[in-house]
């Protein structure tokens, strides 16, 4: 057990799956998504289900000689699933289904172009102590999803045997995802750090 404790204590002791948050910044100079500002914003609060992103390889198998081996030639990254809670006035569904209208609009046959709807999603992960809100130090890991956009709005069930909060699931797609301060391109504030997730940044 002594040791057991000592190398669950080491590097900042065990992770909490409940210690995250999940911002979304809408990329391009002429995004039109940014005038959701505010949604967006509030969307660090009401994000209670994520997900830390996924990696794999596509590969073919060959045999030269002896048994038969694998070969990587692509990359594959897996769609990520976030759920929101919902309030009301329903801003958060407003927001994904103009999102989806974005890339593909209801009036026309025609899709834009990805400049257009395409963000990023930032996903922190925090221990324990961490204050989430003001960044009372960094997050110890960081994955910033790059060309994000939603595949999916998911169907919103609703019923009278309950009370239960409403929720919106949605799914997004990617083109890549790079860790902060450890990948090319880390997205870093003007102090050259992850804090302060809520404000400086938006």
């Amino acid at each position: 057990m002594e040791s057991f404790k000592a190398v669950s204590d080491d590097y900042g002791s065990l992770a909490k799956s409940c210690r995250f948050a999940v911002r979304i910044l809408p990329t391009g100079v002429n995004n039109p998504l940014k005038k959701y500002y505010d949604i967006f914003r509030d969307l660090i609060y009401l994000c209670e289900v994520a997900e830390f992103p996924g990696r794999g390889f596509e590969s073919i198998s060959y045999r030269y000689y002896g048994p038969e081996q694998k070969q990587p030639f692509q990359t594959r990254y897996e769609d990520l699933n976030l759920t929101f809670l919902c309030r009301s006035q329903s801003p958060e569904r407003q927001l994904f289904d103009d999102w989806m209208d974005l890339i593909h609009p209801i009036s026309s046959y025609d899709f834009n172009y990805k400049d257009d709807y395409a963000c990023q999603i930032d996903i922190f992960q925090f221990s324990e102590y961490d204050t989430i809100e003001f960044g009372s130090s960094d997050p110890e890991y960081v994955f910033s999803l790059k060309d994000a956009w939603p595949t999916l709005v998911s169907p919103q069930p609703v019923t009278w045997a309950d009370d239960q909060f409403l929720r919106l699931g949605v799914t997004f797609t990617y083109s890549r995802w790079t860790r902060g301060g450890l990948d090319p391109s880390p997205n870093l504030d003007a102090n050259g750090s992850y804090t302060a997730i809520t404000t400086d940044l938006y």
